[in-house]
């Protein structure tokens, strides 16, 4: 985007209010929006949507997932302790890949809270935290794969792919929560 120049002033500890500017240079136009994040952020959604009117259409075609929704749909399923993941449901009649999906799910929450450096699990990751054997999950995640739910990363590694995390915020976690307590 040639000609923009977007600068950001940050509330001192002083401001009673933790307001942001930001100001809007573009094509010889200057907007500065003042405001609370939230207030700031929809006014340049505002802002751009009049002059990209296409940015709206794109940002419905854009499939993606939104952090704190993720983190929503986790709640009362799986949380993170010292130990590592702790999972707060009995998964038994859970079917094979239901049940690697809410694991792997468990890999990505645990990297979002900054308690693993990825959100990849490997085969036998996945083989020992589901009591599975490996080549039932080996079969599981290339259906998986398949199905496009779930990446192969690297060699042996394997994380949900946008459409997978959507699933499961979507369908999969609301019916684990409603599973009985573990």
């Amino acid at each position: 985007m040639s000609g923009l120049e977007v600068l950001e002033r940050k509330a001192s500890p002083q401001d009673a209010v933790a307001a942001i500017e930001v100001i809007v240079k573009h094509s010889g136009l200057e907007n500065r929006i003042i405001g609370s994040p939230e207030t700031v952020l929809r006014e340049l959604l505002t802002y751009f949507s009049k002059i990209y009117p296409s940015i709206e259409l794109v940002s419905k075609l854009v499939l993606s997932v939104d952090a704190a929704e993720f983190l929503q749909s986790c709640t009362g399923v799986l949380g993170v302790s010292p130990e590592g993941l702790v999972v707060l449901k009995d998964l038994r009649e859970l079917k094979d890949k239901e049940l690697m999906m809410i694991h792997l799910a468990g890999s990505r929450l645990q990297h979002q809270m900054g308690k693993k450096d990825t959100d990849t699990l490997s085969l036998d990751e996945i083989t020992k935290t589901t009591g599975r054997s490996t080549g039932t999950v080996a079969g599981r995640l290339s259906e998986l794969c398949n199905e496009q739910l779930v990446e192969r990363v690297g060699k042996g590694s394997y994380r949900l792919t946008t459409m997978g995390t959507r699933v499961v915020i979507k369908s999969l976690m609301p019916r684990v929560a409603q599973l009985p307590e573990r």
